[in-house]
């Protein structure tokens, strides 16, 4: 079964701060389930952070991608087990990083490339 992230608008969500481990992490609350931002990017990446979003969604958890007219941000749900590994990842936001670059310098006939 192919299980695919979730595309919210910023607007449509509620958004919190919480404590873990240590640091203040962006939380938000939406359809009564709370996740965790692992990173926000431009929003001039929304494709490749899409697909980053899917192949994350495959390996852990639901994902979320929000966006804004400015940027995205995806998002994982607090309640998965697997979520507390990940946030204490001490490089989530590189890893997530190599992961979208390695997305943007994979080939792709159908996908036309902008800069």
């Amino acid at each position: 079964m192919l299980v695919l992230p979730l595309v919210i608008s910023e607007d449509q969500i509620f958004t919190f701060n919480f404590w873990f481990n240590g640091s203040v992490r962006c939380g938000m609350y939406h359809h009564s389930e709370l996740y965790c931002r692992l990173e926000s990017f431009a929003i001039q990446k929304r494709p490749q952070v899409y697909q980053l979003g899917c192949k994350l969604v495959q390996q852990y958890t639901t994902i979320v991608l929000s966006s804004s007219a400015t940027s995205c941000s995806l998002w994982i749900s607090l309640r998965h087990p697997s979520t507390g590994r990940i946030l204490l990842t001490a490089d989530t936001s590189s890893l997530l990083e190599t992961m979208l670059h390695a997305s943007v310098e994979a080939p792709s006939s159908d996908r036309p490339t902008h800069e």
